[in-house]
């Protein structure tokens, strides 16, 4: 039960965390509306665990190691990105270089110092569990990470740590975009700048909008780990178009009850097919020539 509700909640925050990325506010106004928004989900789910309980130790790991850690490293996220955007140079090609240098160092440098911890997170390890996400579970002379105070009724060791990876990951893939968009944008280098031609969507935006979710849903950047907004934005950005919000765009889609929901999608499909069947058609003069 706590299961589903986690799953329906956290899927819920994830939507306004994107619409939230997708909007005009930045620094301290979506520092705190993040906060209140991953508050009030947190809070939900608390209430659930003192209200509920388990019914077995492998729900409670489950819950502590990948439901909980979903919500609360958004809080983690939007903080440290508010922390670095403070510092970033406001102009000099020279010192946001430097500056993005030295935000990549800190990220990594967080990645080395819990070496151990983060492969067994990545490599989704199991050994350790029952010390890392049960709560009360009696360590021993276990060497475990510092963690702020924990609520001893809705904490773990392992559940703070599994968030802030899933937050700081997400920080290297925000420094990575930052870092590329710097090194193509013909302020920063005019003579490295091929003289491409500038595209421009010029079709329904709903259009890239399912080609947008499409890209997501097939994992196709960043080995699948891209949001769904951060390639609306990527999209907006390439291709100077206003896509919109993702989950309002998403509803768009859901309501079309004619024809197909992926209209688009499947006009693609046809064209493309349509050139390849035309280039294979058979020519009889064409075969004939020697």
């Amino acid at each position: 039960m706590i299961e589903q509700l986690a799953k329906r909640w956290l899927g819920e925050l994830e939507q306004e965390m994107e619409e939230l990325l997708d909007t005009r506010y930045e620094g301290v106004e979506r520092l705190r509306k993040a906060t209140i928004l991953v508050e009030r989900t947190l809070k939900k789910l608390r209430q659930q665990v003192q209200e509920k309980g388990f019914s077995s130790q492998d729900d409670e790991i489950y819950f502590f190691k990948h439901l909980k850690p979903k919500g609360y490293h958004w809080k983690i996220y939007f903080l440290e990105l508010y922390t670095m955007e403070c510092g970033r140079p406001q102009i000099g090609v020279i010192e946001q270089k430097e500056w993005l240098d030295r935000e990549m160092a800190y990220v990594d440098r967080f990645f080395e110092q819990h070496h151990f911890f983060y492969e067994y997170y990545r490599l989704d390890s199991t050994e350790l569990d029952s010390l890392y996400f049960l709560r009360g579970a009696d360590k021993g002379s276990l060497l475990l990470p510092e963690v702020p105070e924990l609520n001893p009724a809705f904490g773990t060791e392992g559940d703070y740590l599994f968030a802030k990876f899933m937050a700081f990951e997400k920080l290297r893939d925000w420094l990575v975009e930052k870092a590329r968009y710097l090194l193509a944008n013909p302020h920063a280098d005019i003579g490295n700048i091929s003289q491409a031609e500038e595209l421009r969507w010029t079709g329904d935006s709903i259009n890239l909008a399912e080609l947008a979710f499409g890209i997501h849903r097939t994992g196709q950047v960043n080995k699948g780990t891209a949001s769904i907004g951060a390639i609306f934005r990527w999209l907006e950005e390439k291709l100077q178009v206003s896509i919109g919000i993702p989950s309002k765009r998403l509803s768009e889609i859901r309501r079309r009850t004619t024809i197909s929901r992926t209209r688009y999608l499947d006009e693609m499909i046809e064209m493309v097919i349509q050139k390849l069947d035309k280039e294979d058609e058979y020519h009889p003069d064409k075969n004939q020539r020697k």
